[in-house]
């Protein structure tokens, strides 16, 4: 605490941005230790006849707070009728409901905006706010990949 009372002083709006960005770099590092961490005790605990492990693949998923890069184990499998099938059990564990490589609650966050405001304001709302950049465009696509669940939910009904 000294030490930073020691420093130039900064405006409050540089140090809130400061504090925010450093507080999104813990909480992905946590994310991704967590995330791996799950991954290591499954690896472990899998039924080893039916799950056979072909190694780690490193993975991103944007969340609110950037992006989380990780690695998790691919196992193979076969489905019902044999065929070899591969399957990540950790995101099957975790429920993880991704949007492509786009966490639940960030796309959660971006569909909310986007109802009350254009693309690009949707685009500097979520860059300004989260520790996520996000394009006109990837809000677009993103809106169009909920419509299309949506529409396979209606039709399966």
């Amino acid at each position: 605490m000294n030490t930073i009372l020691n420093e130039k002083m900064i405006p409050f709006k540089e140090l809130e941005k400061k504090v925010f960005d450093y507080t999104c770099e813990i909480g992905r590092m946590i994310i991704k230790t967590i995330l791996e961490s799950y991954d290591g005790h499954l690896l472990e605990t899998r039924n080893k006849r039916e799950l056979r492990c072909k190694g780690r693949r490193q993975t991103t998923i944007k969340t609110v707070m950037g992006e989380v890069e990780y690695s998790r184990n691919v196992y193979q499998t076969k489905d019902e009728e044999g065929r070899k099938v591969w399957v990540y059990l950790l995101d099957k564990e975790m429920q993880m409901d991704k949007i492509g490589l786009i966490s639940t609650n960030l796309a959660e966050k971006i569909a909310s905006v986007v109802t009350d405001n254009s693309y690009n304001k949707t685009a500097e709302i979520i860059s300004s706010t989260m520790g996520q950049t996000i394009s006109h465009g990837g809000a677009w696509n993103l809106v169009q990949k909920l419509g299309e669940r949506i529409s396979e939910e209606e039709t399966n009904r």
